[in-house]
């Protein structure tokens, strides 16, 4: 078994602050000595929803959904995502490959590329996603620590996971220790198409990660654990100005901003670039 600093109370917190979603999460070892933590959505029966389990090996890792033994409403739901969600699942995943992993998808017992319309063209009653990943500094005493290499991973999966998850149609409860809202409020979010769930939230940070892509500011650098994964989901283009045909790809339609950077943007309508947002910090601040 290999050593490592990450806690399980720890990695369910970087990815209910990723996703939005609260996880609850627990380690135990498996048959091989490998080290195993299993994160389940909080408050929810087991049974009904999924697992997220991630196994660490030597200078490897994997990553596994298992789906609750009464979850074949849930899974059929997650078959059913809209083109937006499938639009995340695919640029999570895609992005996955090009960072060097392994995926693995089946549904219903079938194997089948993850970019391929033919898996939505299916009432699912079986999911398998398998991340695979090799190459890792894990167990090593040099390079990055265990828990980033760990949360990092587990985060992209759980994105992915994340995106086809059925939805809230019209509104939403927020949990305020989530999103910023005042301590002991509970606050009802009308929401649009474009930002009516989660999803566009942990796959951009899945995919671009929680460095400020203006000033970058990596806020845990700063301020320590506690800030793990604050940042700030900006719009390259604004909302209101995507049309109703607009399929969000969070590869090239979004972008992490800390909240002093993302606050700038947004000092100008249309907001200013990310490009004149960086000339702001590191330029002439007159050509602005």
């Amino acid at each position: 078994m290999i050593s490592t600093t990450l806690e399980p109370n720890y990695l369910a917190r970087v990815i209910t602050d990723q996703t939005g979603l609260g996880f609850e999460a627990k380690s135990d070892v498996d048959a091989d000595g490998q080290l195993r933590y299993l994160l389940r959505p909080r408050d929810l029966p087991a049974e009904h929803t999924f697992c997220i389990q991630t196994t660490l090996g030597w200078r490897r890792l994997r990553v596994d959904f298992e789906p609750g033994k009464f979850a074949v409403s849930l899974l059929a739901d997650m078959g059913h995502a809209d083109a937006d969600a499938r639009s995340v699942f695919r640029s999570v995943l895609a992005d996955c490959v090009d960072c060097g992993a392994e995926i693995h998808l089946e549904i219903n017992g079938k194997t089948a590329p993850f970019d391929s319309d033919d898996v939505w063209a299916q009432k699912w009653s079986g999911l398998v996603l398998t991340l695979k990943k090799g190459q890792l500094e894990l167990g090593t005493d040099d390079g990055e620590p265990d828990a980033q290499i760990a949360c990092r991973w587990t985060g992209r999966h759980a994105a992915a996971i994340v995106a086809i998850l059925p939805t809230e149609s019209e509104s939403v409860m927020v949990d305020p220790d989530v999103v910023g809202y005042p301590e002991g409020a509970l606050a009802t979010v009308q929401i649009n198409r474009f930002e009516r769930d989660r999803r566009n939230r942990a796959a951009a940070i899945a995919i671009h990660g929680s460095t400020c892509k203006g000033c970058g500011l990596e806020m845990a650098a700063k301020y320590g654990s506690l800030a793990s994964g604050v940042i700030e989901v900006h719009h390259i283009t604004p909302v209101s100005e995507l049309g109703d045909s607009h399929v969000i790809d969070p590869a090239t339609d979004l972008v992490p901003l800390c909240p002093n950077c993302h606050t700038v943007v947004h000092r100008r309508s249309p907001p200013i670039s990310i490009e004149d947002l960086k000339e702001l910090i590191w330029g002439s601040r007159d050509k602005i």
